[in-house]
């Protein structure tokens, strides 16, 4: 066991020694790597781990000589800082989690909900049963985005990418890669010529090129009418900071104007379907919107993490990982809400879920007879030099109030098998998953598989609605759980 006075003491004397660092781009090797500081982030990678990380116990002893920990007994071997976390995954095998960001990536998409991309996401889907060859269409566009201004839309199918028409993928995973190629230009400050063929057989030639933007990530809110029902629905693409500077900033205003909106309705459907997570604070504001009335001030959920940090009292009330209460003060009180969700939900949206799973009753809608991503676990920003390069290690662990939350495979649909409708707008009543909810709503029973089969072969104008392949190519997009520096304050990782 490593002594509390070794491990937190280097720890805080790591954190500022690097504070006073310079800009490495003032020296090092001309790739904005300085050997020393690439040495030094090397071993912090083991060191913040042992430090920090949820599955300490199962992490490889250091070495100590005297008051000493000697990393490099366990790094040298290793060329860099990811090296060393996904060496350390081999010990903690839940830990698909941690990761090293060297550009500052996360922290401006997440904190400050800007981006830099195309703003479009694309799938590859079997336009036929039996097809042996995916094509490419625009699955989601982020609103804001780049892609939203040059006017591409969900469903558009994507002919040719500059000019190459090899935007096929084969399923079995055989010469793919320059249609993978192709998919990830998307998420890049590339020029993209795209010539796109819309839903309704319109083709066109659209120019986009990635860049920053701010993304307004309530794609769609709106009421419906169901039989003289009010039902709202909410689709929401990403947990960008609610906070900053501990005030409510424009993404609060947004999403309380929405939930405003809501006012009167009989039911809800939250569409999560795109979102891969976020700031926590922000996951518990849409809690505090969704909980009841009679749960405003319950408990939301609770903090599992190592006997580090527990020592150190960082569990305790008012700490950063002390109890969370639900904290309403607006007053939609349904006792129902429905979520769509698929394998790209995860983290905060879990979170959300999970929360209200204890106080009123929670339909999930999923594809592919499976469930959400399965994420219930978070990070926070860990800086050993000033302007270099981060990580975030896996740290905490979040439980309902009914100490629930270990659903690292995922949260399983109460509709399992619905189908995703790629060629109808979100929000469309007759798009696969929403049109689930609205059966629900309006039967008090789901469809049975075979009908919501039925419905699948006649969904796309008479022709059955396109199945995803089974291989995607990886979306760089980060699918997380964060903490950030208004809730870190205590921490020696500080921003």
């Amino acid at each position: 066991m490593i002594k509390k006075s070794i491990l937190f003491g280097a720890l805080i004397a790591m954190f500022f020694a690097s504070s006073c660092e310079k800009d490495p781009t003032n020296g090092g090797d001309g790739d904005g790597k300085d050997p020393d500081k690439e040495t030094l982030f090397r071993d912090s990678a083991y060191y913040y781990s042992l430090a920090l990380s949820l599955w300490e116990d199962k992490l490889p002893a250091p070495v100590i000589k005297g008051d000493q920990i000697d990393l490099q007994a366990y790094t040298g071997k290793f060329k860099d800082a990811e090296a060393v976390l996904n060496d350390l995954r081999k010990y903690a095998t839940l830990d698909r989690f941690s990761f090293v960001d060297r550009t500052g990536d996360v922290s401006s998409e997440i904190q400050q909900g800007v981006y830099k991309e195309t703003g479009a996401i694309p799938i590859f889907l079997l336009e036929t049963a039996g097809a042996t060859k995916a094509q490419m269409y625009i699955r989601l566009v982020q609103k804001g985005s780049p892609a939203a201004d040059a006017g591409l839309t969900r469903g558009m199918k994507v002919v040719s990418v500059n000019g190459d028409k090899n935007v096929l993928l084969d399923p079995n995973g055989s010469n793919d890669q320059k249609a993978i190629e192709l998919y990830q230009k998307f998420f890049t400050g590339d020029k993209l010529v795209l010539e796109v063929v819309s839903p309704d057989g319109k083709a066109s030639t659209i120019t986009v090129t990635g860049t920053s933007y701010k993304m307004d990530p309530i794609l769609t809110n709106k009421v419906l009418e169901l039989n003289g029902k009010k039902v709202g629905y909410f689709a929401y693409t990403s947990f960008i900071n609610v906070y900053t500077g501990g005030k409510p900033n424009e993404h609060y205003n947004k999403m309380k104007a929405a939930f405003d909106g809501f006012a009167g309705v009989d039911e809800l459907v939250v569409d999560l379907r795109y979102n891969g997570g976020g700031s926590t604070l922000s996951a518990e504001e849409l809690s505090n919107f969704l909980v009841p009335t009679a749960y405003a001030k319950s408990s939301m959920y609770k903090y599992k993490i190592n006997k580090h940090l527990i020592d150190e009292g960082l569990n305790n009330e008012g700490m950063p990982f002390g109890p969370v209460n639900f904290d309403k003060t607006n007053t939609l009180n349904l006792k129902r809400v429905y979520f769509l969700v698929t394998k790209s939900t995860a983290s905060a949206s879990e979170l959300v879920i999970n929360n209200l799973k204890p106080y009123m009753d929670v339909q999930i809608i999923s594809t592919g007879n499976a469930g959400t991503y399965g994420k219930p676990v978070g990070f926070f920003e860990s800086k050993v030099l000033k302007g270099y390069a981060s990580y975030y290690i896996t740290s905490f662990q979040l439980l309902n109030s009914k100490g629930d939350g270990d659903y690292f495979t995922g949260l399983i649909g109460s509709k399992k098998d619905a189908y995703e409708g790629f060629t109808k707008q979100l929000g469309d009543p007759s798009e696969g998953m929403l049109s689930e909810a609205l059966y629900h709503i309006a039967n008090g029973s789901y469809r049975s598989s075979s009908a919501s089969a039925s419905l699948r072969k006649t969904s796309r104008a008479g022709k059955a609605e396109m199945e995803p392949s089974n291989k995607q190519p990886v979306n760089p997009q980060g699918i997380g759980m964060y903490k950030f520096a208004d809730e870190i304050k205590s921490l020696p990782t500080a921003f």
